[in-house]
C-alpha cells in the first residue's frame, strides 16, 4: 500500500537539489516515489493520477520527507502507515525503535504462525505442545485465521462457540461438550494474551462474558464397581493383565501412573509414584503436585507386582503383552470392554476402577485424611465432592472389601467406624483372585 497527498497546496520548492524521484509506473495512471532509505530502495504509491499539479505535489511531500531523513526526524512508520509490518518493523529497528504493529493490522493466523515457533517451541510439556496444534490446526486456525486481532472480539466468539460441534461420530452435529469448548478456548486465550502483552495492545477482553455461552455440566457422579461385579469383570479378564487390573482397583493409581511405574519406583514398603506416561510420552511432572506420593506395598499389592515384573523385561513393570509400553487405551478396547462385555457388566470406563478403589476404602472405614493422601488430592474436601456419595448397597460387600484389599491394608490405621463388621484381623490375610498366588 502506498501514501495518499492531500490536495490542498503544500509549501515547499520545485527549485532545489532533489533526492529521489516521482515517477509513474507502466500500466498504472498513478505517480509514485521512489528513493533510498536504510539501504533499500522503496517504491511507493502516492494515490493521485498522473498530472502536473500532482506531480508537483508529489514531489513537495517528498523534499520534507528528504529533509526529515537528513535531520533524523523521519519515520518510515509515519510516512507510510500502509506498508508491511515487516518493512516498518525492518526500517524501526534502524531507526532506533521498537515497532509494535497495530492490532488491526495483525492476521491471527499470521501470528500463530510466528508463535508456535518463538514460544510454544519453549514449553516444556510435549503433551501440551500437541494438544494445542491440535486445536490450532483443527479449530482456531479455520474459523479465525484471516481474522484480526482487533476483529476478535466477545460477539465474534460467540459466533465461534456456536460453531463448535462434533465433526463425526454418533454426536456429529451436537453441541461440544463444556469441557471440549474450554480446551479449545484455552491455547486460544493463551494467544490472545501473548500478542497483546508483545505487542503492547489495550484491547477490551473478548473472554470476560463468554462463560454464560458455553453449556453447563451435569455433575458426573463417579461409577462404582460392587464387589460381585469386579469379580465377574476381573475372572474374565486374558490372565496377562490380570496385575495390572488388580492394581488398579487395589491402589487407585490412574493409568498413565501405572504406565510409568518403574522397578526403581518400588522399595521395600511403598510404591513411589513420580512418573507417568501419557499416550507414549514420559512426563515426571505428574497432574498436580499432590500426585506425587508413595503408596503402601500390602500382600495383596506385592502379588501383583511380582507377577508383573515376572512377565516383562522392561524396567516398566507393566506393558502390553508385546512388550511395547502400557497403552490405556489399547486396554480398554482390546482388554477391559470384551471383559466387561462377557461378564455381562454394564459398561464403564477403566477410570472407574479408581473410583471403585476409593468408594471401597469409605466402605471399609479409611479415615478421609489418609485417603486424600492415596488418591493424590489436595484436600478432604476434593475427596468428599468427587467420591462421597453414597453408593447403593455397598455396605453389603464391605466385609468381602475388607478382605479382598487385605488386613495389612486396612489395619495401617485406627478404624473410622467401618460401615460394617468389625475391621481387624479376622479378615485374614490379603486375598488377591486365586490366580494370583
Amino acid at each position: 500500500m502506498g501514501i495518499l497527498i492531500p490536495l490542498a497546496k503544500v509549501p515547499g520548492t520545485l527549485n532545489r537539489e532533489r533526492a529521489g524521484s516521482v515517477t509513474r509506473k507502466k500500466g498504472s495512471k498513478k505517480l509514485y516515489v521512489s528513493f533510498y532509505y536504510n539501504d533499500v530502495r522503496v517504491v511507493k504509491s502516492t494515490g493521485l493520477d498522473d498530472t502536473p499539479a500532482n506531480e508537483r505535489r508529489a514531489r513537495d511531500w517528498l523534499d520534507r520527507q528528504i529533509d526529515k531523513i537528513a535531520d533524523g526526524t523521519f519515520r518510515f512508520a509515519d510516512a507510510f502507515p500502509g506498508a508491511t509490518a515487516e518493512e516498518k518493523a525492518y526500517h524501526a529497528a534502524r531507526e532506533g525503535w521498537d515497532y509494535k504493529p497495530e492490532p488491526q493490522n495483525v492476521l491471527f493466523g499470521d501470528y500463530v504462525g510466528v508463535w508456535l515457533t518463538r514460544i510454544m517451541m519453549n514449553y516444556p510439556s510435549e503433551n501440551k505442545k500437541r494438544d494445542y496444534r491440535q486445536v490450532i490446526e483443527d479449530w482456531l486456525l479455520p474459523e479465525l485465521g484471516e481474522k484480526t486481532f482487533y476483529q476478535i472480539n466477545g460477539v465474534l466468539l460467540q459466533e465461534f462457540l456456536s460453531k463448535l460441534k462434533w465433526r463425526s461420530g454418533k454426536n456429529e452435529g451436537n453441541r461440544l461438550s463444556a469441557a471440549r469448548i474450554r480446551n479449545i478456548l484455552s491455547p486460544l486465550r493463551v494467544i490472545w494474551n501473548d500478542a497483546c502483552e508483545e505487542n503492547r495492545w489495550y484491547l477490551p477482553d473478548p473472554f470476560r462474558f463468554l462463560a454464560k455461552h458455553i453449556p453447563k455440566e451435569r455433575k458426573k457422579h463417579p461409577v462404582v464397581l460392587r464387589f460381585d461385579e469386579w469379580a465377574k469383570a476381573y475372572e474374565e479378564v486374558r490372565p496377562f493383565y490380570k496385575p495390572v487390573t488388580r492394581l488398579m482397583v487395589l491402589t487407585g493409581m490412574i493409568a498413565s501412573e501405572i504406565a510409568g511405574l518403574r522397578r526403581k519406583d518400588v522399595g521395600d514398603g511403598h510404591i513411589l509414584v513420580q512418573n507417568s506416561i501419557v499416550r507414549g510420552h514420559e512426563k515426571e511432572d505428574l497432574k498436580t503436585t499432590y500426585r506425587f506420593r508413595k503408596m503402601p506395598i500390602t500382600r495383596a499389592v506385592r502379588s501383583s507386582l511380582d507377577e508383573a515384573m515376572a512377565q516383562s523385561e522392561s524396567e516398566y513393570i507393566f506393558t502390553m503383552e508385546s512388550g511395547r509400553l502400557f497403552d490405556v487405551d489399547s486396554f480398554r478396547k482390546n482388554v477391559w470392554t470384551p471383559a466387561l462385555k462377557r461378564a455381562g457388566i454394564e459398561y464403564r470406563k477403566p477410570y472407574a476402577v479408581r473410583h471403585t478403589f476409593c468408594a471401597w476404602s469409605f466402605a471399609v472405614g479409611v479415615h478421609p485424611n489418609r485417603l486424600v493422601k492415596l488418591m493424590g488430592h489436595g484436600s478432604k474436601k476434593m475427596v468428599y465432592e468427587v467420591y462421597g456419595e453414597y453408593v447403593e448397597d455397598l455396605e453389603k460387600d464391605a466385609t468381602k472389601i475388607a478382605q479382598y484389599l487385605g488386613a495389612d491394608f486396612i489395619g495401617q490405621e485406627e478404624p473410622r467406624r467401618p460401615i460394617t463388621g468389625k475391621v481387624g484381623e479376622s479378615f485374614g490375610e490379603s486375598r488377591p483372585f486365586p490366580e494370583a498366588n
